[in-house]
């Protein structure tokens, strides 16, 4: 046999090797976080209570593995054939190959960075802070579950799970203050209880994702969950996030014996500040177009996991009238493109994600004409009215219609904003007859050293 034909299957055999050197021993307090009395779990508990760990772990795996009647809003158990052989999109398919390479792309606004064969994941390539933090977001990992579902090519699988144990063993909590200040912030640890359920719905089904590492990966998602209510961030949309993921976080890992702390920690923080961030008039008290549409997607996302998880009588009405009011506010602050004008810390959005964003806020509220008529690109629906005040946030916007050849023009002139506001009262946007012809520059960069 030639030498070519011999390395593949020499790598496939090292590979398989590494991955079994990395398995961590499944005992009795590997199963310390979860409640084994969960119904569907009877079997796994049996074989716990006879001491029998590794067969419970076997149990367990075969149990997420057929487990259906929790749904994930994009990646679920026995939905493969939508992917199988499918186009993930050039963007999400660069990010899955690059990603094979260690090359990452922390923050979309820069480019991919070599972080080495041996992941470096203290590699700052920019001073620019949102680098450092936003990579432990690790947003790549869900592009390579997409490639792996659409080619069935185990390398994205093997590599997804070298590198979610080079993380946990890297970015362990407490190895040091200025790594925790990056990899355990808040915000970037609810990033991570949102995104991973997702990514191990796409990787459960994969010969290479084994009981001792099922074990691991739902240990350390259950430490992530359980810091975040331990360090919420004091306000802000910040907080929106983190309290909605860790509601997220007990919807979609019920099995978890902390899940139903975390419900009632994300619904008591949700309800209490959409009544203190949105305004009388549904903008978001940051007047920012971007986080105000953020806020809506945190408040929605959230009363959507709990109804998943039966608890959705826990939010008010009052709190869904809040997110129709928000909804309604973005489309009165569109331009015919489907952007808003860039106050504060804002940018430029696609047609066709607004689009979506409209047709979810459409469904919940299917009797809003206006939501409608965003929600179809204006082929159905109605808007029965033309320029619009929106006082209590300052928003105020002057029009002749609805469609690309109208003008619109939308002032800001309010109260002092909060976190992402900008001093840019009296700043306009002036659209014509399909152009904006004075945009706001919206926002740069946060923060990074003195260049």
């Amino acid at each position: 046999m030639k030498l070519k034909k011999i390395l593949p299957f020499l790598f496939i055999i090292a590979s398989t090797i590494l991955l079994n050197a990395q398995e961590k021993p499944i005992t009795k307090s590997s199963f310390d976080n979860i409640n084994l009395t969960y119904l569907g779990l009877e079997k796994v508990n049996s074989l716990y209570t006879a001491a029998k760990y590794e067969e419970a772990a076997n149990e367990l795996l075969s149990y997420y593995r057929n487990r259906k009647n929790i749904k994930h809003p994009d990646f679920n158990i026995g939905d493969e054939a939508r992917f199988r052989g499918k186009d993930i999109g050039k963007a999400n398919q660069v990010k899955a190959d690059n990603a094979l390479e260690h090359k990452f792309q922390p923050q979309k606004g820069y480019g991919y960075y070599d972080y080495g064969k041996d992941i470096n994941w203290e590699f700052w390539p920019v001073k620019d802070n949102e680098v450092r933090w936003q990579l432990h977001r690790v947003t790549w990992w869900q592009p390579m579950g997409m490639a792996y579902r659409s080619s069935g090519d185990e390398k994205y699988a093997k590599e997804w799970i070298f590198q979610f144990r080079d993380w946990a063993k890297k970015n362990a909590l407490g190895l040091s203050k200025e790594n925790d200040r990056y990899a355990w912030r808040p915000l970037e640890v609810s990033e991570r209880t949102q995104s991973l359920p997702g990514t191990f719905n796409l990787f459960v089904n994969s010969p290479n994702f084994t009981p001792n590492f099922l074990l691991e990966f739902l240990n350390l998602f259950n430490q992530q969950a359980d810091y975040i209510p331990a360090h919420y961030s004091a306000e802000g949309n910040h907080l929106l996030f983190e309290a909605q993921r860790v509601l997220g976080a007990g919807s979609i890992f019920p099995e978890l014996k902390n899940a139903e702390a975390w419900r009632k920690s994300g619904i008591e923080i949700l309800n209490r500040e959409i009544k203190l961030q949105v305004l009388a008039d549904g903008m978001q008290w940051e007047l920012s177009p971007t986080y105000h549409v953020a806020s809506i997607e945190i408040f929605l996302k959230a009363y959507n996991s709990a109804k998943m998880a039966g608890v959705a009588k826990e939010f008010p009405e009052s709190y869904v009238k809040t997110i129709e009011n928000m909804a309604v506010a973005t489309a009165k602050i569109s331009f015919p493109d489907y952007n808003n004008p860039m106050f504060g810390d804002s940018w430029l959005n696609e047609k066709a994600g607004r689009i979506k964003q409209f047709q979810s806020w459409a469904k919940l509220f299917p009797d809003n004409k206006l939501l409608k008529y965003f929600a179809t690109d204006g082929q159905e629906g109605a808007t029965d009215f033309l320029s619009s005040a929106l006082e209590n946030s300052g928003f105020y916007t002057f029009r002749n219609g609805w469609n690309a050849k109208s003008t619109v023009m939308i002032v800001k002139a309010g109260p002092e904003g909060k976190f992402h506001a900008q001093p840019d009262n009296g700043t306009f946007e002036l659209w014509v007859k399909g152009r904006n012809f004075t945009p706001d520059a919206g926002c740069y960069i946060y923060s990074g050293d003195a260049e």
